[in-house]
């Protein structure tokens, strides 16, 4: 009877492995990341801003593929788990300090943990039931600008043919804001349009008072960018733009004048011309402005790079002689620098790290 109780006790414990064996692999499956659950919002959330249809067109850079569904997502799985892994997407080429600036583009560990699992387990689309709501971009409702419809929008008087021959090209143009700004105004932000793909480098925007250069007439155009007045702004490939804080504005005089510098680059081929007609939304604020904004340069123009050198390095610096605050950084060296640090360097002598790219 002993030896009975034995092997019903032990068939009883060998019977509850069975069972308890399909719940074990279950709750294993269970944990395996699916698209539509786990992997579509950290794709919406931090990838879809370029991977998508007709995808903004932020400076010029427009990823190579949607990424909106399963199936436009399935067949870049494992090139999207390689990139993601070494932390080349989403694009951050900071390398410090980390946090700190609102526009700061990685995934969590976790979150990269998600998708390489996925990756591993054959990338299963699971439930379409769990999707999350398509994203609604603002581009959809605002005929195209990321910030939403702006108050007022300025272009140059005319279009521009970048031509056949062109291969580099620095030249300004002038617009009067006599109408678009008829008295003091205070911008809170401002998005620019390059006014065509591919041949733009970089936009920048200035604006000059009232007190500026005489005789500029509505088209009028001139070579380089030694003008210009206050500068408002630039845009890049893969720049973006932003609202400035609450509180904070940039004041725009009755009777000033719009300046666009372009940058322009191609090359030069029969039926390789363009037109542009670069674009900039203003956005207004009503709220009062305690911190009036500036953008400035810090700039070094009087140096030569030794041919062949690997790595030549040059600085600049500038004294601010009141309490800053600084609200963004723009390094910016064309083609030829590999790396930019800023370096806070206080009366004491401590030194702190600002941005290293």
């Amino acid at each position: 009877m002993a030896l009975q109780r034995t092997l019903a006790v032990l068939l009883a414990v060998g019977l509850a492995g069975i069972v308890a064996a399909p719940a074990q692999a279950g709750n294993a499956a269970a944990e395996t990341p699916t698209f539509y659950e786990d992997v579509l919002p950290i794709l919406q959330a931090n990838c879809q801003t370029c991977h998508r249809p007709v995808a903004q067109n932020i400076g010029g850079l427009v990823a190579p593929m949607s990424l909106t569904s399963y199936a436009e997502t399935r067949p870049w799985a494992r090139s999207i788990a390689s990139k993601v892994e070494a932390r080349e997407m989403p694009p951050w080429f900071a390398s410090g300090p980390a946090g700190v600036f609102a526009n700061e583009r990685g995934l969590t560990d976790a979150e990269i943990d998600t998708i390489l699992r996925w990756v591993d387990a054959g990338a299963p689309a699971g439930e379409a039931n769990d999707a999350p709501p398509a994203k609604q971009w603002v581009e959809e409702t605002s005929a195209g600008w990321s910030l939403g419809a702006p108050d007022f929008t300025v272009q140059t008087p005319e279009p521009y043919l970048v031509d056949d021959d062109i291969y580099d090209l620095n030249i300004s143009f002038f617009a009067p804001l006599t109408e678009a700004v008829p008295e003091d105004t205070w911008i809170r932000g401002w998005e620019f349009r390059t006014g065509t793909e591919g041949v733009v480098h970089h936009m920048c925007v200035f604006v000059m008072p009232p007190s500026g250069p005489v005789g500029i007439s509505d088209g009028s155009a001139a070579a380089g960018a030694d003008t210009l007045g206050q500068m408002l702004g630039c845009i890049a490939e893969g720049a973006e733009s932003g609202m400035l804080p609450e509180g904070f504005g940039v004041l725009i005089e009755k009777g000033s004048t719009l300046v666009f510098n372009m940058h322009y680059h191609k090359e030069p081929a029969d039926g390789s011309g363009v037109w542009s007609r670069p674009e900039v939304g203003f956005f207004v604020t009503d709220e009062p402005v305690k911190y009036k904004v500036r953008n400035d340069f810090i700039p070094n123009a009087g140096f030569e790079i030794p041919p062949n050198h690997p790595r030549y390095r040059i600085g600049t610096s500038r004294l601010l002689e009141k309490d800053t605050l600084v609200l963004t950084y723009w390094p910016h060296a064309h083609l030829r620098a590999t790396a930019a640090r800023y370096t806070a360097i206080y009366p004491d002598g401590t030194e702190e790290l600002l941005l290293d790219v």
